[in-house]
């Protein structure tokens, strides 16, 4: 269903070859424009215009990168945007039931006239501009009986708002498609941030460990460095500790 009717609003744009397109670009991403031109057999250029014209509707889109191979001209490279054609599709048959609703009213609202001979149809103020004779043959004009061009248009736009109906329904499986994924990449991202927080908080973990075992190994080295003090020069350290006599001032 999804693919016959971007094929439609495709091939409406750019012709025979819109279907081709469909088929080369449908479920893929950033398809070479090379390959593109060589599956359709035409012209790089030929194919280029063809998906600019798309582009400039908004049914495909492209990257592009420099080829260092091919002096440093880009390539580019084309992508299918589903929703945005069958978005399109809908819009452009909305327009044609409006189009064809106003006819219908027409019809049904208004008398019509036509020339036996040679089938052309006038409005009531045509025929009796003409006094009700065809400028065309000189035939006497005869009322046109419209019911059943009333019966087609009622039936083509009843089918025209069930196909609607259906591309509605195809509208809110892309949008459901297209959340469901949403969601995916957003846990996805979700869980990669928290790996990274926990691999943070690990090397900040084993850092402030690493900090306090120095730190440890700090004052262990002073104490030991003390005791060792203490052993090589054990009357001076004595000495220095010794607590300082007081002097008596003498008062004269």
């Amino acid at each position: 269903m999804q693919i016959s009717l971007i094929k439609e609003i495709v091939s409406n744009i750019i012709g025979k070859e819109g279907e081709k397109i469909v088929d080369i670009l449908y479920k893929k991403k950033n398809v070479n424009e090379f390959i593109i031109s060589k599956k359709l057999n035409l012209t790089i250029n030929q194919t280029r215009n063809l998906l600019y014209k798309l582009s400039d509707r908004g049914l495909i889109h492209f990257i592009r990168k420099k080829d260092s191979k091919k002096g440093g001209w880009y390539t580019y490279y084309w992508t299918l945007s589903i929703k945005k054609s069958v978005e399109l599709l809908k819009e452009q048959m909305q327009h044609k039931i409006e189009t064809l609703q106003n006819q219908l009213q027409k019809k049904k609202n208004e008398r019509f006239y036509y020339s036996p001979g040679s089938g052309l149809e006038y409005t009531e103020e045509e025929a009796l501009e003409n006094n009700f004779i065809c400028p065309e043959t000189g035939e006497v004009l005869g009322l046109k009986d419209n019911k059943g061009l009333v019966d087609s248009l009622d039936i083509e736009i009843s089918k025209l708002k069930l196909l609607i109906e259906e591309v509605s329904l195809e509208l809110q499986d892309i949008e459901k498609k297209r959340n469901k994924e949403k969601d995916r990449k957003f846990r996805i991202e979700i869980k990669k941030k928290e790996v990274e927080r926990k691999v943070r908080r690990k090397k900040m973990k084993r850092k402030r460990e690493k900090e306090a075992k120095e730190e440890i190994k700090k004052k262990s080295d002073k104490k030991e460095k003390k005791k060792l003090l203490k052993k090589e020069f054990p009357k001076k350290i004595e000495k220095k500790n010794l607590p300082r006599k007081k002097v008596k001032k003498s008062h004269k």
